[in-house]
């Protein structure tokens, strides 16, 4: 798999875990594969549609919209992701956290 929307929404969901779209935006964004929040979710759509991903509807807490909750299907053979695509995403989630936990 090359170094892609595919890729850095798997390696980043195969490094961090489930995450709600909010949460996964804020690490892709940095990417610059994606021109907004409605571009992402699109493409989220098309990979549960493709059963690349999973998307798990939870309550809000706050009585709100639904929550969505993406993961990686580990099973899926084409979810298979290069150890050099992986850590170029594990880099950029690294510097993002870095960011995060400073403020």
């Amino acid at each position: 798999m090359n170094f892609n929307k595919n890729s850095i929404v798997l390696g980043t969901l195969l490094l961090k875990g489930p995450l709600t779209r909010q949460n996964l935006w804020s690490y892709v964004s940095r990417f610059n594969f994606y021109s907004g929040l409605t571009n992402l979710k699109m493409h989220l759509d098309r990979m549960v549609k493709e059963r690349r991903i999973t998307r798990k509807v939870s309550p809000s807490k706050t009585g709100g919209q639904e929550i969505f909750e993406f993961a990686i299907i580990k099973e899926n053979e084409r979810n298979n992701i290069p150890e050099v695509t992986l850590d170029k995403i594990k880099t950029e989630i690294n510097e993002f956290d870095k960011l995060f936990e400073k403020k």
